[in-house]
């Protein structure tokens, strides 16, 4: 069961931001550009792994909610992590992916 985290620390706080910046990672990689983010907290185990193991994913890949006439490509976390995975690689893989580009823009 997922549990609560700690309150974010500033750095936290930051690598939100950082995130709201960047966008939704599937998006863009699918080559859709920006797309205003959920923060998605990585669980494994049934825990949150924290605030730093955490991902940017607009409303319909995080929660398959599609809230504007864009089209959206690939499958949702919410339609089951199997296909997420199979077009996205696992969160773990997105995570590096994402603090590898949020450093490469000079976000965080």
């Amino acid at each position: 069961m997922v549990g609560k985290t700690k309150a974010p620390t500033k750095a936290d706080k930051r690598r939100f931001l950082a995130l709201q910046d960047y966008g939704c990672v599937c998006c863009r990689i699918e080559g859709d550009g920006h797309r205003d983010p959920d923060i998605h907290h990585i669980v494994e185990g049934g825990r949150r792994l924290g605030h730093q193991y955490t991902l940017g994913l607009c409303p319909y890949h995080h929660r398959g909610i599609q809230p504007d006439s864009f089209i959206y490509h690939g499958p949702s976390l919410a339609d089951g992590k199997r296909p997420f995975i199979k077009r996205y690689g696992t969160e773990r893989f997105l995570l590096e992916y994402v603090n590898g580009q949020l450093e490469l823009e000079g976000l965080i």
